[in-house]
């Protein structure tokens, strides 16, 4: 993962467990998935369900998959 934050001053985040609440960017490599807020995480820490917004819908990501997480 780089080191280095966003332009919305979110950083690489590896504890995917403690996210639940917070605002968070999802990427794969390096395109930009999505915006949104995590609505549960798994204790592990390998999947994470962000909240819908507007049209979109409730979506699962997992780290062995490839996606990053910056908050």
């Amino acid at each position: 993962m780089s080191p280095s934050k966003t332009s919305a001053g979110r950083w690489p985040r590896s504890d995917w467990a403690r996210l639940t609440g917070h605002t968070v960017e999802v990427r794969l490599s390096s395109e930009h998935i999505m915006t949104g807020v995590v609505e549960q995480a798994a204790d592990d820490g390998s999947v994470l369900w962000i909240s819908a917004a507007g049209a979109s819908t409730r979506r699962l990501f997992d780290k062995p998959t490839g996606y990053r997480v910056l908050a």
